[in-house]
C-alpha cells in the first residue's frame, strides 16, 4: 500500500466517506454511547477505508445494523433511514474505492453508474420503513413477511436487469 499522499482525490474522497459514515451511522442513534463500540466502529472503518475489497467493511455494516437492532429501543422512527443512508453511502463508497488502485482516479462516469444504482437501491429503505410503521399494532399476518420478502426480491431482480450495463 502506498502512502495517503499519493492517492488521487477521488480515492481519498470516497475513503473519508468509508471511514466517516459507519460511525455516524452509530451515533445518530438515540441512546447513549457505547464507546467500546464506537471505537470498534471506527476502527473497522478505518481499515475498510484502507483496504475497501477487506471483510472489514461488511462486519462493520453488520455492527451498525446490530447495533440498531439490539440497543435502540425504538428502532421504527426516521432516523433510522438516516442510518440506513449513511451505511448505503459508505457500501457504495466503498464500491467505488475497490475499482482501482489508491492511486487511479476514479472515473465520473464509473461513479455516475454506481450513485445512480445506489439510489434506486436505497429506494427500498423508505418503502420498508414506511411498511413497517404502518403496520404498527397490527396483529400478526403470518402470510405477509414471505409475501414482502418475494415482492422486494421482484423488485430488486427487474431493477438489476434494467440497470445491469
Amino acid at each position: 500500500m502506498t502512502s495517503w499522499r499519493t492517492w488521487s482525490r477521488s480515492q481519498v474522497g470516497c475513503r473519508v466517506l468509508v471511514a466517516l459514515l459507519p460511525v455516524l451511522a452509530v451515533l445518530v442513534a438515540p441512546v447513549r454511547l457505547n464507546a467500546s463500540v464506537l471505537v470498534l466502529a471506527f476502527a473497522l472503518s478505518l481499515l475498510w477505508a484502507a483496504w475497501p475489497e477487506l471483510s472489514a467493511g461488511p462486519v462493520v455494516l453488520l455492527l451498525v445494523m446490530g447495533w440498531w437492532a439490539l440497543v435502540v429501543p425504538d428502532p421504527v422512527q426516521p432516523r433510522v433511514l438516516v442510518a440506513a443512508g449513511l451505511v448505503h453511502t459508505a457500501h457504495v463508497g466503498a464500491l467505488l474505492a475497490a475499482y482501482a488502485p489508491a492511486r487511479a482516479a476514479i472515473h465520473p462516469r464509473l461513479v455516475r453508474i454506481r450513485v445512480r444504482r445506489g439510489a434506486l437501491s436505497f429506494l427500498a429503505a423508505p418503502v420498508a420503513y414506511l411498511a413497517v410503521a404502518s403496520l404498527d399494532g397490527v396483529p400478526d399476518q403470518p402470510l405477509m413477511w414471505p409475501v414482502a420478502v418475494a415482492l422486494l426480491v421482484v423488485a430488486s431482480l427487474t431493477i438489476g436487469l434494467r440497470f445491469r450495463d
